[in-house]
């Protein structure tokens, strides 16, 4: 048995004849106490037969896989069917605001509360359906008509499409064959005369539409034209009421607080492959496989690219964590932080961009790929975890 009195950290990278009684080259199944003190981990006792993976501890329950099905695990041990057929990839999550989480496992994405789940987006019409003349109170003239699909479970609203103008001669408008989907309602909205605008001319559930008021009545806009779908992809996070979500080398953003559309301008492309996506007060820091980005700023569009220099970023290695959890010169950082590995070693990275390695010289990883979490143990023990996938 050999007692430490005092213990300074794993030292991989020195040779063994050079390290102090302080040292240990491997710790396993132990866990490092405020002064150094190293204490035996506890045990786990198995609590179900069935293999569970991609767990994620949501906003009052727990989402997690067995076999491809996503299940989403109460307190009280109620379990509801998120997704019958996720698979058995990887999934990235991401908790919103209002309660509800996302996930996507690069192919499939939807978004729950925990008892149900919906697709993350609202799709976009397939077809126009077939224009036809009608009565009614319309200006003669030239308009365009518009459809997008509403999910009537939320009420979300998806992209509107757009006609080419339709002639009215006759004061109404009778629309043939639209593209009915189930669970889904279609908004109709019309221009204005000559084409201009798009507002609400009523809705339905059914393969027809016609619309014989007058202009006047055309007032609620369409919200939704020249939107995109959310873009299915992997590293997911929340960042002023966006939703960022990684392609590739693609950064994507959401609409602001409309959280299942994007635009397509919204986007911003990185050298290389986006491996972790962290928020903080003002800008978002984003792994890649070639450096560790920081992006400064607080709004979108005003976004900086800062390299940082310290190296590529392991695929799933960053957390969020407070500032003031972290050694940051001889002090402790302020406001929200993050933690991340790249480089091999365990950077912290701070509001404006500020970054310093908590294992310089004494520490480094060769991990490609790592399920990370930040936890406190035991009277606020700070704990990085990340195991590698």
């Amino acid at each position: 048995m050999l007692t430490f009195a005092d213990f300074t950290g794993i030292n991989n990278l020195q040779p063994e004849h050079r390290l102090t009684g302080k040292d240990l080259i491997k710790a396993e199944n132990v866990d490092i106490g405020l002064t150094g003190e190293i204490t035996r981990r506890g045990g786990f006792a198995l609590a179900d037969e069935a293999c569970h993976k991609n767990l994620h501890q949501a906003q009052g329950f727990t989402l997690a896989t067995c076999g491809s099905v996503l299940t989403a695990i109460w307190p009280d041990g109620a379990r509801h069917v998120i997704h019958p057929a996720l698979g058995s990839d990887r999934v990235w999550y991401c908790d919103l605001p209002d309660g509800r989480t996302t996930y996507s496992n690069g192919l499939l994405h939807g978004v729950t509360d925990g008892r149900t789940g919906v697709e993350r987006s609202v799709p976009v019409p397939e077809s126009l359906g077939l224009p036809d003349t009608a009565f009614g109170q319309l200006h003669p003239g030239d308009y365009r008509y518009y459809l997008s699909y509403v999910r009537i479970t939320d009420r979300l609203e998806g992209p509107a499409i757009s006609s080419a103008p339709v002639a009215v001669a006759q004061g109404g408008l009778r629309l043939g064959g639209l593209p009915v989907l189930f669970g889904y309602s279609i908004n109709v909205y019309l221009s204005g005369k000559d084409g201009e605008g798009a507002y609400l001319a009523g809705s339905t559930t059914g393969s027809s539409f016609e619309y014989g008021g007058d202009n006047a009545s055309l007032v609620l806009p369409c919200r939704t034209l020249g939107a995109e779908p959310f873009p299915v992809g992997t590293i997911t996070a929340f960042w002023r009421g966006r939703v960022l979500v990684a392609q590739g080398n693609v950064l994507w953003a959401s609409r602001p607080s409309v959280t299942h559309l994007s635009d397509w301008r919204d986007f911003k492309q990185l050298a290389g492959k986006i491996t972790a996506i962290q928020p903080v007060d003002d800008g978002v820091y984003v792994g890649t496989d070639q450096d560790l980005i920081f992006l400064s700023g607080t709004t979108w569009d005003q976004l900086a690219h800062q390299p940082t220099k310290r190296g590529p970023v392991v695929l799933g290695s960053g957390v969020a964590v407070r500032g003031d959890r972290l050694k940051f010169g001889d002090g402790v950082g302020t406001g929200m932080g993050m933690v991340c590995i790249a480089g091999g070693e365990i950077v912290a990275g701070f509001n404006g961009g500020q970054t310093s390695s908590l294992t310089a010289n004494r520490y480094r990883t060769a991990f490609q790929e790592v399920c990370a979490t930040w936890r406190e143990i035991e009277g606020g023990i700070p704990q990085y975890v990340a195991v590698p996938q």
